[in-house]
């Protein structure tokens, strides 16, 4: 058969099966002549025939594509099934991984959403703000930056990371011990490619970070789940067996927002040199502080170099700048280097580049000072619905962060029935024990409290949800 006949026969054939679907793009003649190793003549003459038949259509000065309606029925390209008697892989070597239950179901219309979820964008910088920012990224660092740099992350970043802690946190560290992180996972993920083997015990909070628990579960972990109340991690709970690792949110539990007292971070760091566990302390959820001192890192009191501290950037200026930063005790630099080096290639360097420049001139402080001023006016507004609706209420979490925890008193049914009922007259609402948070379900707090969020809410939207919330509970 002619070259051009078998080529057109091809292409056909492809329309017909749905392989190639209508208005796509078809590669141009030169291209695909050199690429099967043919004369573009011949090419021509075939999409040519195919054009002539109502197969293909040119658009000028575009391209050719498939017609929008081919001449023949398209038929369904339907996968063929394997032979009984030849399995497929997954059958020898079935998954044991799945994802867990999603934390966010479709709103309704009109429904009030108290769950957790990333603050209203309103209060981050705009489009205008990062579009100068880039621009200027890209004008003073025209080649880009050095490779090597971004693996731990660009030193002005890290300089201005350092010098940021030292300010607000009380941490002195020196640039080699910052690394910057795509978000918390990746910063867990180096931590547990050093210390955390497949069946070695790792300790979480109940209720805890959900996506941190699957994390590690996924890495064939020993979860250890240890009650929260109030004031956090009840330390006199933790396991006295081996443990490999500890992940805690001292200074603001995620989600309930106690604050851990010093006597029991002291507890805390004891207990992990003496059962050789290495601590991941997470300092994600602190901003914005609206009142009192916060409590010293534990990182700040561990004499032993058992912590690894974790911040994070994205918090004000910008949710969708997954940023986060990993203080490094001095000799695991090198270590969890090499680990980065052999997994990624790091963070994008223009948000790096923009992050450095935010710190450094006070512009994320500026951010700072605007989202703490309406995070604490919505924190306000909830907090007096709350006691117009129920009176003296029993609150968790109120000196920082973006939601807070309300202890339901004895007379109100539990905090899952709470949920449910609540649904039902559109608030949406989760409590400890929602699917993730909580999964051995004991603790003090276990089904006697809700997790109201409040940042992405305005105060009108806050108002209406406490009263329907009340009418739900009291019926």
């Amino acid at each position: 058969m002619p070259l051009q006949d078998q080529l057109s026969e091809q292409l056909r054939h492809l329309i017909n099966t749905g392989k190639l679907k209508p208005n796509s793009r078809i590669i141009a003649t030169r291209f695909l002549a050199e690429q099967i190793g043919i004369s573009r003549t011949t090419v021509l003459l075939a999409y040519e025939r195919l054009i002539s038949e109502g197969y293909l259509e040119t658009r000028p000065a575009v391209g050719t594509f498939v017609s929008a309606s081919p001449p023949d029925d398209i038929k369904e390209v339907v996968p063929q099934s394997p032979l009984p008697d030849m399995p497929r892989q997954a059958a020898l070597h079935p998954a044991l991984l799945r994802l867990p239950p999603s934390q966010h179901s479709i709103n309704r219309e009109g429904e009030t959403d108290f769950r957790q979820a990333s603050h209203d964008v309103q209060f981050s910088a705009g489009p205008k703000v990062w579009m100068k920012e880039v621009r200027d990224a890209f004008t003073r660092n025209p080649d880009g930056v050095a490779a090597s740099d971004l693996i731990a992350g660009i030193p002005s970043l890290r300089q201005a990371v350092c010098d940021h802690l030292a300010l607000t946190r009380g941490i002195l560290a020196v640039p080699d011990q910052v690394i910057i992180v795509a978000g918390r996972r990746q910063a867990c993920s180096l931590i547990a490619h050093l210390f955390q083997r497949a069946g070695d015990r790792v300790v979480v909070e109940s209720p805890g970070n959900r996506n941190v628990s699957h994390f590690f579960k996924a890495r064939s972990a020993e979860l250890i789940h240890v009650p929260v109340d109030e004031f956090g991690l009840e330390t006199d709970r933790l396991p006295r067996a081996p443990v490999s690792l500890a992940y805690v949110s001292p200074t603001r539990q995620d989600p309930v927002g106690g604050v851990m007292p010093h006597s029991r971070r002291l507890a805390l760091i004891q207990w992990a040199r003496d059962v050789g566990a290495y601590i991941i302390e997470d300092d994600c959820g602190i901003e914005p502080h609206y009142h009192g001192v916060m409590p010293p890192p534990v990182a700040t009191i561990d004499p032993f170099g058992l912590t690894f501290y974790m911040g994070a950037l994205a918090r004000v200026v910008g949710a969708a700048l997954n940023l986060n930063y990993l203080i490094v005790p001095i000799e695991f630099c090198e270590p969890i280097l090499a680990m980065k080096t052999a997994t990624d290639s790091g963070c994008s360097w223009p948000e790096q580049v923009i992050a450095a420049d935010f710190l450094s001139r006070g512009i994320y402080d500026q951010y700072l000072r605007r989202f703490r001023k309406v995070c604490m006016e919505r924190r306000d507004c909830l907090i007096k619905a709350l006691q117009t609706h129920f009176g003296d209420v029993q609150l968790i979490g109120m000196e920082s962060g973006t939601q807070l925890t309300w202890k339901l008193p004895d007379h109100l049914r539990s905090a899952r029935a709470v949920c449910e009922v609540a649904l039902m007259h559109g608030v949406n609402i989760e409590s400890t024990t929602s699917e993730g948070l909580s999964p051995e379900g004991e603790g003090r707090l276990h089904d006697r409290a809700l997790i109201l969020s409040y940042a992405a809410l305005s105060p009108k939207q806050l108002q209406r949800g406490v009263a329907l919330l009340a009418k739900a509970v009291t019926l």
